[in-house]
């Protein structure tokens, strides 16, 4: 395959336009809202009733799904939205 075979990624990948990385930083903030919703919700259900677990399997698990979401957090809202 050559390279004009990838000229569609080529141009979102790299671009330097400023329409089409404003279009790249909306696609990346609601991809990433919408993990940060899920991780929010499976952390409440998990927490919904005390000494059940449903979704997660232990405390690392909850506290792996803790720290990413906060991750995803920090970038969603401190990093792409106050550009």
């Amino acid at each position: 395959m050559c390279i004009a075979d990838y000229s569609f990624i080529k141009r979102w990948v790299f671009s330097v336009n400023h329409k089409d990385i404003g279009i790249l930083y909306l696609i990346f903030g609601c991809f990433f809202r919408i993990i940060d919703t899920l991780l929010s919700f499976f952390m409440r259900f998990e927490l919904s009733i005390p000494g059940e677990t449903y979704i997660l399997f232990n405390y690392l698990s909850y506290n792996y799904f803790f720290i990413n979401k906060k991750i995803i957090t920090y970038f969603h809202l401190y990093k792409l939205h106050l550009v």
